[in-house]
């Protein structure tokens, strides 16, 4: 056996001169187990009796580095800049350049008004030509300038995707209207806030209108801070500011709707909106209260009505956690809890369950707050501000429904059940949203959308939306209804009542709610794009159903009824970065374009035969 006076002296190796490192025999290195050296080799082999043999391994070492190596050159780094700027301006060099910023540059971007492609001065829809073979020209404007908003995440712009998109392409034969004034491309990061006249005047706008049917506030609360706090307004104290601004960038959306020149009210709720937002990483971390759920759901409010739902997503995912932080999905019965702070936490929840559900359903994604685990009441009506909660109810009831419609029929559970499974599940669903509508207050004037000129009430756009959202309900229940022929070959889905043709409601219900188009408030883009799913749900049931039965006595006046909406589309996708925002634009564009297309050639085929027939 070779001798174990390798462990003692280390040879160097000759051709580099570095040392030579052993510290096991080839065989205990290669069995990787502990070589223990004896006087007649290591101690394992001599137990097994193998030849005991050291290779000589040259390792080469790097200088050890002291710790903190990469600490100590960084601030070298900085030194050596600190010294430079020192010797700069030791030297009279102005130490920061003198450069124009782009935020303090203004352009004329134009920002049209909405309204002409809504109604014109006439109280005729724009989208629809004024007669068949007039097709309005378009022409395209600047490119709109985005906006960003602190790193957290994208705030979509809320001035220039919505409204330069829906009114920069309408011919001046459309557009009675003198041109908008030119806005700054950056507006500043902090808006200021009105005298507190105004504000005053804005705070009770948002309370007789928007808050009256959908109640986030409290108002007595809110008016006693509001006298307390107003004049000290700072982002220091976040919950409030955020609620404050919340308020008063709803009061100017309220106003845009009223005028002919929305562009300064849009722009006064867009600087508002951009206040609350700077203060939602502290809402998020540090602020455990009421008004930080109210501020951030209000803030998803606002931000509903823009191209891209995944911001008002995120602020609802973010008010829902800390709702269920506070506890607001539990009904509370703390001795210490007053009725009255009961009933302020309710209606602060149902609000976020609204939006919670609705988003959830319209972006296909899941929900925040499973109905399993919560026990809250509903919003008491004998509280003395109960007098327009039958809407709000109504509305809560119908967000109960979505949530199943979701759960039911397109959570990833869903995707391992059968065909006919989904198809009882949308049955369920479907009588179960058919008894919602019998106690829900949906009527609408037949006269509407005729009159020139009509203004609508408060209660009436807060019925429109509500319509809307039911019909969207109603179609994604619908795709999952089973043909007649299948229903009745299938032993799971017989009844004993025979059933209606599958679609035949949903269509009829598509034709009343594709009108409402024109229904839409003047100058109220935001409505556009948070009813643009439910606009599409009308419009596709209506052209999918004329492919399959073009023999209808309605075809002709169906094609009619949605071209305002294809118009739209057309409108819409015109704009690049309005596409860039909008993942769903491109998509409901193609299809609506395709089973247009489809359903006009089957109404000409069915046509000709008739015809040829009675020649």
């Amino acid at each position: 056996m070779d001798s174990h006076a390798g462990f003692a002296a280390q040879p160097t190796s000759s051709a580099e001169g570095r040392p030579v490192i052993v510290r096991a025999c080839d065989m205990c290195r290669k069995k990787k187990i502990r070589c223990e050296p004896t006087a007649q080799g290591c101690s394992p082999c001599t137990k097994y009796g193998t030849v005991c043999h050291f290779t000589p391994i040259a390792m080469k070492r790097k200088p050890r580095r002291p710790a903190g190596f990469k600490y100590i050159a960084q601030l070298e780094k900085r030194l050596l800049g600190v010294e430079a700027l020192l010797g700069e301006r030791s030297l009279g060099k102005p130490t920061v350049p003198n450069i124009i910023s782009h935020e303090d540059q203004t352009t004329a971007a134009t920002l049209p008004d909405t309204a002409a492609l809504i109604k014109s001065h006439n109280g005729s829809n724009s989208w629809m030509p004024e007669n068949e073979l007039q097709v309005p020209s378009f022409e395209h404007t600047n490119n709109p300038v985005e906006f960003r908003h602190g790193a957290t995440f994208r705030v979509p712009d809320l001035n220039e995707a919505d409204w330069s998109t829906l009114g920069s392409y309408v011919t001046d034969r459309l557009w009675p209207h003198s041109a908008p004034e030119s806005r700054p491309v950056s507006l500043p990061a902090r808006q200021q806030l009105p005298t507190k006249a105004v504000a005053e005047e804005l705070v009770e706008e948002t309370f007789s209108n928007y808050n009256r049917f959908l109640p986030l506030f409290h108002e007595e609360d809110f008016l006693k801070e509001f006298h307390l706090k107003y004049s000290t307004s700072s982002p220091r104290d976040a919950g409030w500011w955020a609620c404050l601004n919340v308020v008063l960038s709803i009061a100017h959306r309220l106003r845009a709707i009223r005028t002919l020149e929305p562009t300064q009210e849009h722009i006064l709720a867009y600087g508002y909106a951009q206040n609350a937002l700077s203060v939602v990483s502290e809402l998020n971390v540090s602020d455990r209260s009421l008004s930080a759920v109210q501020a951030l759901a209000g803030m998803a409010c606002l931000l509903q009505g823009t191209p891209d739902p995944e911001p008002a997503a995120m602020l609802v995912a973010a008010a829902l956690r800390l709702a269920q932080l506070m506890n607001l999905h539990r009904e509370c019965s703390s001795p210490g809890v007053t009725e009255s702070e009961a009933e302020k936490r309710r209606r602060v929840f149902w609000k976020v369950y609204i939006l919670d559900k609705d988003i959830s359903l319209r972006t296909g994604r899941p929900f925040g707050q499973d109905d399993d685990d919560m026990d809250v009441h509903l919003p008491s009506k004998a509280s003395p501000e109960s007098g327009n909660l039958d809407l709000f109810n109504c509305r809560i009831g119908l967000a109960l429904v979505q949530g199943q419609v979701y759960k039911q029929l397109y959570s990833v559970r869903v995707g391992r059940q059968t065909a006919a499974q989904r198809a009882i599940a949308a049955q369920e669903l479907s009588s179960l949203l058919s008894y919602w509508k019998s106690s829900a207050q949906l009527e609408i004037p037949e006269d509407l959308t005729v009159s020139s000129g009509f203004q609508l009430s408060g209660e009436m756009i807060h019925k429109v939306v509500l319509r809307l959202t039911y019909l969207h309900c109603l179609t994604m229940i619908d795709r999952h209804l089973p043909p007649m022929a299948q229903s009745s070959s299938n032993q799971e889905l017989r009844r004993s009542e025979p059933l209606p043709p599958p679609g035949s409601l949903c269509v009829a219900e598509a034709r009343e709610a594709i009108r409402l188009i024109e229904a839409i408030p003047q100058g109220d883009c935001a409505c556009v794009w948070m009813l643009l799913h439910a606009f599409f749900a009308a419009a596709s049931s209506m052209l999918y159903n004329l492919t399959q039965n073009p023999i209808s006595p309605n075809a002709v006046s169906d094609l009619n009824l949605v071209e305002p909406f294809l118009r739209l589309l057309e409108t819409l996708t015109r704009d690049p970065n309005t596409i860039s925002q909008s993942k769903d634009l491109v998509q409901m564009h193609r299809t609506c374009n395709s089973l247009n297309l489809k359903a006009k050639k089957a109404v000409q085929h069915f046509s000709s035969k008739s015809l040829a027939s009675f020649a």
